[in-house]
């Protein structure tokens, strides 16, 4: 196993009195979150709003960011010494996620523009940076005064099929389904001499999903055919035996094309289980990298054996959680069909309850 070096910077400066770390991500949220503990010294409490950034020393020199942020607050533990207290941190891109898009430059209208350059836009004054590993058609983006900024590009990333996550710059990442794979296997069951994991939780569940998606069209501009899209795009899940129907809107105006990938995208979380958690299972391990060296990431895909559970097959990090200190370190990890982020169908041997594939959707006119 190989045992981190942490260390954690506070307005450029290594705090002398780090004791632990709780590092969280998520593939569906736009913050890296930290919540250290630590021994500070009077006349040099740690303040609110201060930088943090959180990096790993590598075993070749040189250190490696895990997270840059602001220190949101501090608190301590009636049970602990006045002095042992918490420090909770996350990404600079807490920013955008509280604080209004500030569109009196623009009218609160960004014509023609693919979502990743409205989102520089917008997170750019909060010197929030945006990677685009995926990106959507140019649309038009309108915003009444007041909304978050993060809420404005979210909710057109929710009609594209794009999902965004923290990134170690404090910035965020605009990605759709797998962002790439950790070599190897995690390995569990009390059988097997190869075990590298434990599952602390096992989930398979139908809440949430149904048989058949229908996404209703609102109009897209006058005039006539596909465009003018008043129809339904239908996409079945064939996981779901019985007739279950969800009938949904599209938030804006899309055209045949759009209404098409809406469903497709839901669905796909659908049999992949994102409503109701579905196929999901919690592994924990005391290494927080796989063998190339990379930290556990949220998107990335790494193959899953678990044959108590008739489960082997390719599964995406949905979370994590990963906990450290001087005499301990684990990873906990949510793990989730691919399809729940929007990926492929997995690749695998599990039992046939996993093996039901995801269909296209098909898009119909109303008269």
């Amino acid at each position: 196993m190989m045992r981190e070096e942490l260390i954690l910077e506070i307005d450029g400066l290594a705090h002398p009195g780090l004791l632990s770390i709780e590092y969280s991500f998520d593939g569906k949220g736009a913050l890296l979150k930290v919540v250290a503990g630590v021994h500070e010294q009077k006349g040099a409490l740690t303040k609110k709003g201060s930088e943090a950034v959180l990096k790993a020393l590598l075993p070749g020199g040189g250190a490696e960011t895990i997270v840059t942020g602001r220190v949101r607050r501090t608190y301590g533990d009636e049970a602990k010494p006045a002095l042992r207290r918490f420090l909770q941190i996350e990404s600079k891109a807490c920013d955008a996620v509280e604080c209004a898009a500030d569109g009196r430059k623009h009218g609160y209208n960004l014509k023609k523009q693919k979502l990743g350059a409205a989102a520089d836009t917008l997170f750019k004054p909060y010197g929030i940076k945006v990677k685009v590993e995926a990106d959507s058609r140019e649309m038009d983006i309108a915003w009444a005064p007041g909304e978050r900024a993060f809420d404005v590009v979210e909710e057109r990333a929710r009609k594209t099929g794009l999902l965004m996550t923290g990134a170690s710059d404090g910035g965020v990442v605009l990605y759709k389904g797998t962002r790439g794979r950790h070599p190897g296997s995690f390995i569990v069951g009390d059988d097997r001499d190869d075990a590298n994991a434990t599952t602390l939780q096992f989930e398979d569940s139908e809440i949430g999903q149904f048989s058949q998606t229908h996404y209703y069209g609102q109009r897209y501009k006058g005039g006539k055919g596909k465009d003018e899209t008043d129809g339904y795009a239908i996409v079945e899940n064939e996981a779901i035996r019985r007739l279950r129907i969800d009938i949904r809107r599209m938030e804006h105006d899309g055209d045949d094309a759009d209404l098409k990938q809406r469903a497709e995208w839901d669905d796909r979380r659908g049999a992949g289980g994102d409503a109701g958690n579905g196929t999901q299972i919690v592994l924990a391990t005391p290494e927080w990298r796989d063998p190339d060296g990379r930290l556990w990431s949220a998107g990335f895909v790494r193959y899953v054996v678990a044959g108590d559970f008739e489960l082997e097959q390719d599964m995406t990090i949905k979370s994590g959680q990963l906990s450290w200190s001087k005499e301990h370190q684990l990873a906990r990890l949510t793990m989730v069909d691919p399809r729940s982020l929007g990926g492929k169908d997995a690749k695998g041997k599990s039992g046939e309850a996993w093996k039901v594939s995801t269909k296209k959707a098909k898009y119909e006119e109303l008269s």
